[in-house]
């Protein structure tokens, strides 16, 4: 089992790709079998890949986006505090980009 060791730059970089990537919609691609250290760290690539993938829905289908990232990865993260982390961390992004979208509406009301 090999463990991924992230610094800075890797963080950067990561972000960076992800914003490229948004660009020209490709779907993401699944961590590699080994990757995951299984702790739940911050920068976990599980977490890094719900992301992208929230993303990737989210311009394709802008409905139901969530859920159907939780039923993509639901199944192949293997351990299961990381899985419920995950899962947690996805569910307060959807909660912060609704409460974002909302409050970009109540901006564009005139008066």
């Amino acid at each position: 089992m090999s463990i991924a060791v992230n610094n800075g730059f890797t963080i950067f970089r990561r972000c960076t790709q992800r914003f490229l990537s948004s660009f020209n919609m490709s779907r993401p691609v699944e961590p590699e079998p080994g990757l995951c250290c299984q702790e739940g760290c911050a920068s976990c690539v599980w977490l890094v890949y719900a992301q992208e993938l929230l993303d990737y829905y989210r311009q394709k289908y802008p409905n139901d986006t969530a859920e159907r990232v939780k039923e993509q990865i639901q199944d192949k993260i293997e351990s299961p505090s990381v899985k419920e982390y995950v899962l947690m961390e996805l569910a307060m992004s959807e909660k912060r980009y609704k409460e974002m979208a909302m409050m970009s509406k109540k901006k564009k009301k005139p008066g």
